[in-house]
């Protein structure tokens, strides 16, 4: 019997939900943080934990699981590219050895057993080996909810503790079964963004807002929260475009690119407002004519929730070409292989608006802006199981441990 299950007279405790992230990147702890919303929404009263692995882990986990990714993306791409493909072609069922995470992340483990959490929801896919060692190795007894913040899947996703899994595409749940899971056991929900970004906005009144003028196109430059992208650079070959724009470029916490965005002001021929990190995004999108970035899940997400044409540049070798490939074979963007194709492509969509609401009618196909609810929604369903509901034992192949089915 799952631990926490709500007895038949009705009776129930007050539900203890742990969300686990990693947080490689800003997209996982905010896909976190809009679950936790979500959660919150219900109207049942609920103790929450929202647990980054990375601020409770000692510090030779983060440069021997953290650190050493990063380096690799910005030394060795190359590299790094051959390296996922080998995971993904083998079918490795882990992105690190277990006594990495065992002994890398032992108070992460210290502070599920304390809290002793009736569900855990993982959002990143190391934090999901790391789930499941907990429940493998009795830290905690709980479900475990899978979250996907990719529109494609890995290998190690499989586990055989996982109970459940909440996906951001059919790609994404055609993989994890041919990996082995049960195909019932898997809800595309899509990737989990604050429902705020689907709102229809007064876009004159947001420009104004931001000081901005509708006489001239307004592109957005981001760089997502993973990787190197050469804000600057691309902001430098906005000039060459066939007509005069306005371009806001979000920083993030990169102070130090921050820094050289605000030092072009009144070196290019552009209207340039930079930003560091800002809350205020669903605004932003809601007033471009274009955003281009780099194509992390959540960003992806955020974007089809908005409707904002979109070139994409400078992908993570790996999962982010994944993104490409599924967001231009459906006619939802426009790639950049190269730095000097992006005013050529830019200057193709802001002249052309037919083509701007081709791609815009297509992502709003594609939108699941209520991800977090759905999401939530499971969640509920793994702890409120009772004996109307059917209780089915399915486990990967190969596993040991059953799961349960809703």
């Amino acid at each position: 019997m799952l631990h926490g299950i709500k007895n038949l007279k009705g009776v129930s405790m007050k539900r203890r939900i742990a969300i686990l992230t990693l947080s490689v990147g800003s997209g996982h702890l905010q896909a976190s943080s809009v679950i936790e919303q979500a959660l919150r929404d219900g109207s049942e009263e609920r103790e929450i934990l929202l647990v980054d692995a990375l601020d409770l882990a000692h510090g030779w986990f983060n440069w021997v699981y953290v650190r050493s990714y990063f380096l690799m993306l910005k030394h060795a791409p190359g590299a790094w590219r051959r390296l996922f493909e080998r995971r993904s072609r083998k079918r490795h069922r882990a992105t690190a050895p277990h006594w990495v995470f065992r002994r890398g992340c032992t108070q992460v483990l210290e502070r599920f057993r304390a809290f002793a959490p009736d569900l855990v929801i993982a959002t990143e896919i190391g934090a999901v080996e790391i789930a499941a060692l907990g429940r493998r190795e009795r830290w905690f007894d709980a479900p475990i909810l899978a979250v996907q913040t990719d529109y494609h899947a890995e290998p190690p996703w499989i586990q055989p503790e996982v109970d459940y899994y909440c996906v951001g595409s059919e790609e994404a749940r055609e993989q994890l079964v041919s990996w082995g899971a049960s195909a019932n056991r898997i809800l595309v929900s899509g990737v989990p963004i604050d429902p705020s970004f689907a709102l229809a906005m007064d876009r004159p009144e947001v420009l104004r807002s931001l000081g901005l003028v509708s006489r001239k196109p307004v592109v957005l430059v981001m760089g997502g929260g993973m990787g190197p992208a050469p804000l600057d650079d691309i902001v430098r070959s906005l000039e060459r475009c066939e007509l005069p724009v306005q371009v806001i470029a979000i920083a993030g916490h990169n102070r130090r690119m921050r820094h050289r965005l605000e030092r072009l002001r009144g070196r290019v021929a552009l209207d340039l407002y930079p930003f560091g990190w800002t809350n205020r995004m669903p605004e932003l999108m809601a007033a471009a004519d274009l955003l281009i970035t780099k194509p992390g899940g959540v960003t992806v997400a955020e974007t089809l929730a908005s409707g904002v044409p979109l070139l994409l540049t400078e992908p993570i070798p790996g999962p982010e070409e994944r993104h490409v490939q599924y967001l231009v074979g459906r006619g939802a963007a426009v790639y950049a292989r190269a730095l000097d194709q992006v005013p050529v492509l830019a200057s193709g969509l802001l002249t052309s608006p037919s083509r701007r609401a081709r791609m815009v009618k297509q992502q709003r196909e594609m939108a699941r802006p209520d991800a977090a609810h759905a999401i939530a929604q499971v969640s509920r369903a793994l702890m409120e199981k009772t004996e109307y509901m059917d209780l089915v034992a399915a486990s990967v192949r190969g596993a040991t441990d059953p799961a349960y089915l809703m």
